[in-house]
């Protein structure tokens, strides 16, 4: 039994009757506001030394990716985003006129099952709209259960402040960035996307003002551009924070309300985290160059090691030969054979949207769904079975088995924290919170002697 199981095994032992954490998560003022009702009924438990193992993996799968503009199209980032998939005017959007790469923040999300082997990874989400920075909220809302609060205490637990994470972020990736001087931040959504995110930039403002950060929510048609700068409510603005997406750029009128934020910081007048440009190797397109057989040439044993132990098997939807555990296959016939055992995905999507999976699935749906995606920007992935864990039942009572996502953080080269996201139907196809998914958090253990034994 792994140090994480035991913990969970005492947890459950010890844990009163009318102990319910995820109705103390709902009446917060803050996690509650920001994070509706529906929360998992205990905290969730991670090695100290397994999530620095974990943030030192995805770093090195991080530096891959970065990479593959280089090994596969001689540094061209224009026939890169071609080759995955991009429509023209997003490329246009993300990237400099004369196609240089910018030197992007390490941020990143990366979406993990655990199989009984270890982390799986479903997706990485790079750049900087990423869910969870305030997770930490959940963390203290749990302390604040007497049983929690005293088992904690009793096992040494520790969480990751996500807000401070955000900020070593800031000041690592713009040296000329101070948040002792008071700087003015600005947290730009998307027009058509700001009135629904307004409370939690809001939430966002308020939790990095006790760390002196000015933080203005705005949508970017409010953003104006003067010769000294860019301004937000008649504020200088230091450092942008940009919350919407590359999906949100549909058209050449959108990438004319993007170009003026982009240009000001490539001229080094405001800082911006991130480019759109960071999006681009956080497609799923990406992961199925990595996963892909006919590219190994291209990697050494070391970085072989790291994409075999992290990614399942993931493939462009392609009417095509392709390789699976060692036999070559029509990869459609292949698809359609196997629809139990595979996830058809979009590569550019997020949020749980655009997914399929085979199991959940009629053969003819199925079959439908995968010839209209051939040639297109899709992906095929290995069905990735998580391992269950314990729950209790909402409101108290008898265990039930439950699956995670973990949406954990690459912050810089290593592990910035987690957010999870857990349902009880153990072959959900995809755990979303608009889906039905259960919220929750990381508490960090002392792990040492467990991996002394490894």
């Amino acid at each position: 039994m792994s140090a994480a199981a035991r913990l969970v095994r005492d947890y459950l032992t010890g844990l009163p009757a009318g102990c319910t954490p995820e109705r103390v998560c709902a009446d917060s003022p803050l996690a509650g506001d920001i994070y509706g009702s529906e929360f998992l009924t205990r905290p969730v438990f991670l090695g100290h030394e397994e999530s620095r193992r974990a943030g030192a993996r995805l770093s090195r799968l991080y530096d891959l990716l970065l990479t593959l503009p280089d090994r596969f199209h001689g540094g061209d980032l224009r026939a890169f985003t071609a080759a995955l998939g991009w429509p023209a005017v997003r490329t246009g959007a993300a990237l400099r006129a004369d196609g240089r790469p910018r030197v992007l923040p390490r941020s990143a999300r990366a979406d993990l099952y655990r199989e009984r082997d270890g982390f799986r990874l479903l997706e990485l989400n790079g750049g900087s709209p990423l869910g969870g920075w305030d997770i930490a909220l959940l963390n203290h809302a749990l302390l604040r259960e007497p049983y929690i609060a005293s088992f904690a205490a009793e096992h040494g637990l520790r969480f990751t402040d996500g807000t401070e994470v955000l900020l070593d972020l800031w000041e690592e990736s713009f040296p000329d960035f101070d948040r002792s001087a008071n700087p003015v931040v600005a947290l730009v959504e998307w027009p058509g996307s700001y009135a629904s995110m307004e409370p939690h930039l809001r939430r966002m403002a308020a939790l990095l003002a006790p760390h002196g950060i000015d933080a203005v929510p705005c949508h970017l048609g409010e953003v104006e551009y003067r010769a000294d700068g860019v301004h937000v409510a008649g504020r200088r603005v230091d450092l942008v924070h940009r919350w919407f997406v590359i999906n949100d750029v549909a058209d050449t009128e959108d990438v004319a309300l993007l170009a003026p934020l982009s240009r000001a910081a490539d001229r080094g007048l405001v800082s911006l985290f991130t480019p759109l440009e960071n999006e681009v190797y956080g497609s799923k397109a990406a992961l199925a160059l990595l996963s892909d057989t006919r590219n190994r040439s291209l990697f050494d044993a070391g970085e072989l090691e790291v994409i075999d132990g992290l990614l399942p098997w993931t493939r462009l939807v392609r009417d095509e030969k392709t390789e699976v555990a060692g036999e070559r296959v029509d990869l459609v016939r292949f698809a359609l054979a196997h629809r139990e055992d595979l996830v058809l995905k979009a590569s550019s999507s997020h949020s749980g949207l655009d997914v399929l999976a085979g199991w959940r699935t009629s053969a003819g749906e199925w079959s439908a769904q995968v010839r209209a995606a051939v040639g297109g920007p899709s992906i095929l992935q290995r069905r990735v079975r998580p391992v269950p864990e314990e729950f209790p039942a909402p409101g108290g009572g008898p265990t039930e088995p439950g699956v995670l996502t973990w949406g954990v953080f690459l912050a810089g080269h290593g592990y910035g924290g987690a957010y999870l996201r857990g349902t009880p139907e153990v072959d959900s196809g995809v755990i979303s919170s608009g889906k039905g998914g259960r919220l929750g958090t990381v508490f960090l253990f002392d792990d040492t002697d467990d991996e002394a034994d490894r």
